[in-house]
């Protein structure tokens, strides 16, 4: 065997300065659901120091759950989900909103088991059920990951889409999915969280940066450090629209937390208006999310 000389103490530097670089590129499953957990606690630190806890049993969603019923927001995914599915299927919808995947989702599988736990998005989701005549939707009060797991319901996919933002414990949240699943978990996910405003209106109301929570980025680098065979499939991005003036103001009211009719609502009005045509007096504001991805990842035991 032929000896090889010793390592100079340059090359050992070298060699582990390297083997750092790609640490960083390759984090463990551990350093990613800790940062995730960093970020979804910043977040909710700012917004409760900014503007306080919110009230023990308040529903978050009461003022928007009807936006969030079928047809009335854009949703791409539905083809690619649709296409995903299988007659005799049931689907989990964990955080099923007002229902803008699961009614579509229930014209094609057997049965759709929704979770919600919103009052407020339930009633939309009933309400919707009932509209389209579908009966094989099952609505659950439910909490995700529920306590004890044994008592969530169980699906060939499970589906969450856009409910991973805020998630304390994104590790435990996607186990007890897979835990519950077939064949496929499927999420929906912006490159950005819904919740992100235009940075510069949101300094100029507040003083300081938006603590922005985790999405498509952090989701995906948690996948690859778990080792899941995923996919992502990127969704066409909606053009911004051109809209009144008043009408960009009331429905941009919740991401930057003021009240209507406020001294907060008035400036951001003013800064909204800066961003007016001369002309038509018309806004088209920033794509601030200018992607969505459906990532797929089968579930292997």
């Amino acid at each position: 065997m032929v000896a090889r000389p010793p390592a100079s103490e340059k090359a050992r530097l070298e060699m582990a300065d390297h083997i750092n670089r790609g640490s960083m590129l390759r984090p463990s499953r551990q350093e990613v659901e800790e940062r995730y957990a960093e970020l979804v606690e910043s977040n909710r630190v700012q917004l409760a120091r900014l503007f306080g806890g919110r009230p023990r049993g308040e529903d978050y969603w009461a003022k928007r759950a009807q936006n969030f019923r079928p047809g009335v927001m854009d949703a791409p995914e539905v083809a690619l989900l649709l296409s995903m599915a299988q007659a005799g299927d049931t689907w989990l919808d964990i955080g099923a909103g007002g229902g803008r995947y699961a009614i579509p989702l229930s014209e094609k599988v057997e049965r759709v088991v929704a979770v919600e736990p919103s009052p407020a998005m339930r009633v939309q989701l009933e309400a919707a059920a009932a509209g389209a005549g579908r009966t094989n939707i099952e609505v659950v009060d439910m909490e995700w990951p529920s306590k004890p797991r044994d008592e969530a319901p169980e699906g060939d996919v499970s589906l969450m889409a856009n409910v991973l933002y805020g998630a304390e414990d994104i590790g435990g949240f996607i186990a007890a999915a897979e835990a519950h699943t077939r064949r496929t978990c499927v999420v929906i996910t912006h490159h950005r969280a819904p919740n992100s405003p235009v940075a510069e209106i949101w300094e100029a109301l507040h003083g300081e940066p938006f603590a922005e929570l985790p999405a498509q980025r952090e989701l995906v680098a948690l996948l690859g450090a778990m080792g899941r065979r995923y996919g992502v499939y990127p969704m066409p991005a909606p053009p911004a629209p051109e809209q009144p003036h008043g009408e960009v103001v009331e429905a941009s009211l919740w991401m930057y937390h003021v009240e209507a009719g406020s001294k907060g609502a008035a400036e951001l009005g003013r800064l909204i208006a800066r961003r007016a045509d001369p002309e038509t007096g018309l806004v088209r504001m920033p794509v601030v999310r200018r992607h969505a991805s459906v990532v797929a990842w089968p579930v292997e035991r």
